[in-house]
């Protein structure tokens, strides 16, 4: 059974994601997240939920079990295409990560404005 200092590192590589990222989104601190990797120290349980739910992981599988990395229900709705591309973006660097964010951000523009031509009603402009 791995420990929880690997597996952290493991999910932070698969994200691409810093310590400092993790403990942005986490709000445990840097210094917190730099004992967990280093084995010093073991998160809490309530610190293992935030951690597993900022890098997409099961909790289990955080803590060391052998079940598979990410959870199903994260993925279980999408298409194999769309599981295809996710797993492409992850590997994707920083800028490349952008470059399709903001290709994704221009053509939801275009198919709204689309939509809002054929149907003659307003389309959200809400973004996520």
């Amino acid at each position: 059974m791995s420990e929880i200092k690997e597996r952290i590192i493991e999910a932070l590589k698969y994200n691409k994601m810093s310590a400092k990222e993790l403990s942005d989104k986490t709000g445990i601190p840097k210094s917190s997240i730099s004992q967990y990797m280093s084995g010093y120290a073991k998160p809490k349980q309530d610190r293992i939920y935030l951690i597993a739910k900022a890098l997409h992981v099961d909790e289990a599988w955080l803590i060391g079990y052998d079940v598979p990395m990410v959870k199903e229900t994260y993925t279980q709705d999408l298409s194999k295409d769309e599981k295809s591309l996710l797993d492409i973006y992850k590997l994707l660097d920083e800028k490349g990560r952008h470059t399709v964010n903001t290709v994704a951000l221009m053509e939801y523009d275009r198919v709204q404005k689309e939509n809002k031509k054929s149907t003659g009603t307003p389309a959200s402009t809400k973004k996520q």
